[in-house]
């Protein structure tokens, strides 16, 4: 397995963390993350594709280790991270790569592909698409905008396991490592959600609505979608739709698992390595 490097990017004014894994001569992959996580959710991932490539793993603004934003209503946005996106890109010297995008992760790739054709060559959505599941909205609304304390970490893994339990995860030392990478510690010495609860707030005040089908139907790149078969954010009817807008697109169902698949097997990888080299076109 390849170790990784940690960097601190000035990308829009804001520092950004990005953890990096294996050769930087070889063709760049990004692995961006959903709304609430961070890099390290491709610590189990990245090293299956460094044989090929350089993976870079963002953790945007108000998560993590990286900035907070000082303009929470203009920056915790889409267009933003796809801002901080291009800047992190050119400072990694980064003209072309492949995107593989979870949730959130997946529209940054969406939008940025279509701001700068050709910057992406091939877009991996993971549990994503150009509408959403209003009821699933309103569920993830309802967890992200609180902010708890917990005092210990077995607190913590039990709230984990239940938020992410639509992971498809199976054992415990994924557990064990999701709770202990979801948390910050507080001055009292307690344990809160990493992240900027500002962050949760513009997420809950924008998400309404939401409609990038216009987006997805000029994609300028060949585009494929992990597909939790239980995901109550993109189901069924919304995953058809998308196949009927682009009928050469290959979708990889995930059974027994919701919104969002964690790439946590070896299924679920060699069919993204499938795409990204040709074999499944």
């Amino acid at each position: 397995m390849a170790d990784f490097r940690e960097h601190f990017v000035k990308a829009c004014g804001y520092e950004m963390h990005v953890r990096s894994w294996g050769d930087p001569s070889k063709r760049p992959l990004i692995m961006s993350h959903g709304l609430a996580r961070l890099a390290d959710d491709f610590d189990h991932v990245a090293p299956h594709f460094t044989d090929q490539y350089y993976v870079l793993c963002p953790t945007m603004i108000g998560r993590g280790f990286s900035s907070w934003a000082k303009n929470p209503d203009q920056e915790y946005t889409v267009p933003f991270y796809v801002a901080q996106t291009f800047e992190m890109l050119d400072h990694f010297n980064v003209d072309t790569c492949d995107w593989i995008g979870t949730s959130m992760g997946g529209l940054i790739g969406l939008y940025a592909t279509a701001e700068v054709a050709g910057r992406i060559e091939k877009l991996v959505l993971n549990d994503i698409g150009p509408e959403l599941d209003q009821g699933a909205v309103d569920r993830i609304k309802s967890y992200v905008g609180a902010a708890p304390e917990f005092e210990t970490i077995d607190e913590v893994e039990k709230i984990v396991r239940m938020i992410y339990a639509p992971f498809g995860v199976k054992d415990d030392a994924t557990w064990s490592f999701l709770a202990s990478r979801s948390v910050r510690r507080l001055p009292n010495g307690n344990f809160m959600m990493h992240y900027d609860p500002e962050v949760m707030r513009v997420f809950a005040e924008h998400i309404d609505s939401f409609d990038a089908w216009d987006v997805f139907d000029a994609l300028p790149c060949p585009v494929m979608l992990i597909s939790g078969e239980q995901s109550d954010l993109i189901p069924r009817r919304i995953v058809d739709k998308m196949k009927q807008k682009k009928p050469q697109m290959p979708i990889f169902a995930v059974a027994n698992c919701g919104h969002a698949p964690h790439l946590n097997d070896r299924a679920q990888i060699n069919a993204i390595r499938a795409f990204l080299t040709g074999q499944s076109q």
